[in-house]
């Protein structure tokens, strides 16, 4: 965090905690940025190399974690319909 002894003497715990996260939320999107300039240098780099029909979004040809999109929250089966599922499993097994 880069904190001299005297300065972080001086932190109380509460404090001490704001100024991690904020160290770390830091550090999150200095990393974050040097992946968003490799992947940059490494697309174009790419895209020299391709027809311009076969040439895709940098998002699409190198997708990051942090980009993902988030899938619609399945809809869990209720208890009548996994009792159907349990009792059609079954009459499979019987066969």
């Amino acid at each position: 965090m880069g904190l001299a002894p005297e300065a972080f003497e001086r932190l109380t715990p509460a404090e001490f905690i704001y100024a991690w996260l904020g160290w770390a939320k830091r550090e999150g999107d200095r990393q974050r940025q040097a992946w968003e300039r490799e992947r940059w240098a490494v697309w174009v780099a790419t895209c020299i190399q391709l027809d311009r029909k076969d040439r895709r979004p940098m998002t699409e040809m190198f997708p990051l974690p942090w980009e993902k999109t988030t899938a619609p929250a399945k809809q869990e089966p209720t208890m009548q319909e996994r009792m159907e599922r349990i009792e059609e499993m079954k009459r499979c097994i019987r066969k």
